[in-house]
């Protein structure tokens, strides 16, 4: 099942130096953690921020052509976790059709944020956090 999720807050993993996007679902106070690289923490935290540059960022970048061509991202969908990486899907519609991208939650994230897309978790992500 899915359960839609929003961006909390970025933090700093003291331990390890590495920027966390935690993830909180609308409806509840369950949170998912997701480590991500100093890059795409940035990205986010500019995108919150409503920062705006006189020149496209990658994510930026990638939107344009998204649109470009004809598409918009409907969704995010953050699917799995395996060997502490996870995994997420950039939901794509064109036309009349819908497709996923194989995607990093942190890029995902980033895009979503830029398009006012919504993000989901995959209900058992959260459940295991909260074990």
């Amino acid at each position: 099942m899915l359960v839609e999720v929003r961006v909390q807050s970025l933090a700093l993993d003291r331990s390890t130096n590495t920027p966390v996007v935690i993830l909180q679902e609308i409806d509840g106070e369950r949170v998912l953690p997701i480590w991500i690289g100093p890059g795409e923490a940035s990205a986010i935290a500019m995108q919150l921020a409503d920062m705006e540059f006189s020149r496209p960022l990658t994510h930026d970048l990638l939107c344009s052509v998204l649109k470009g061509l004809g598409a918009s991202v409907q969704k995010v969908i953050i699917t799995k976790v395996e060997s502490s990486t996870y995994y997420a899907e950039l939901i794509v519609h064109r036309n009349d059709e819908v497709f996923s991208l194989d995607a990093r939650p942190s890029d995902s994230i980033a895009v979503a944020l830029r398009v006012e897309a919504r993000i989901f978790a995959e209900d058992d992500l959260l459940e295991a956090v909260g074990e």
